[in-house]
């Protein structure tokens, strides 16, 4: 069996003990940082600006943390100005959310003027064909099948087999 070295020993003590760490010592271990690029190169842990506190923060998107616990800072009022590890100390989280929020609604309205002039293109070209294509009140309903195009209903006036088109037109 191959030994294992110094290095991969500290990794794997490392792991495990991290994940048999209670609350108390994962909030020691945040608290005792006083400098916000340190406080964010450790594990699980945020900044909060105000009060310059490193508090302990393990939820899946760090980020979010405000939502899920009004608590997350000592001081209520800035909660929303909770600095994670992604992004580093000069963004909060409001800061973040509104960029995605903006971003997103952004390229809904965008996506919704598209539909729109695609829309208004489809409606200019179906006039063209046919002017009254619109006006539903001038359509005998009774007779439309929603399945066929307009031209294929009226299978009345198509010859019979054998005659001509000619015949059609009475001549």
């Amino acid at each position: 069996m191959d030994k294992l070295s110094t290095k991969e020993l500290w990794q794997l003590k490392h792991n495990f003990s991290s994940a048999r760490e209670s609350s108390e010592e994962h909030f020691f271990r945040c608290w005792n940082h006083q400098d916000c690029k340190v406080c964010l190169a450790e594990n699980e842990c945020s900044w909060c600006p105000m009060t310059s506190a490193c508090v302990p923060n393990s939820y899946a998107i760090p980020l979010l943390a405000p939502a899920y616990d009004e608590n997350i800072c000592p001081h209520w009022a800035e909660r929303w100005e909770l600095r994670t590890k992604p992004l580093g100390c000069q963004v909060s989280t409001i800061t973040s959310l509104t960029s995605i929020i903006s971003i997103v609604s952004t390229f809904i309205v965008v996506l919704l003027v598209a539909l729109i002039v695609l829309g208004v293109r489809w409606g200019r070209r179906r006039s063209k064909q046919d002017p009254d294509w619109w006006r539903v009140w001038k359509r005998d309903w009774s007779r439309v099948q929603f399945w066929q195009r307009p031209q294929e209903q009226d299978g009345e006036r198509d010859p019979l087999l054998g005659q001509a088109q000619s015949t059609r037109d009475g001549t």
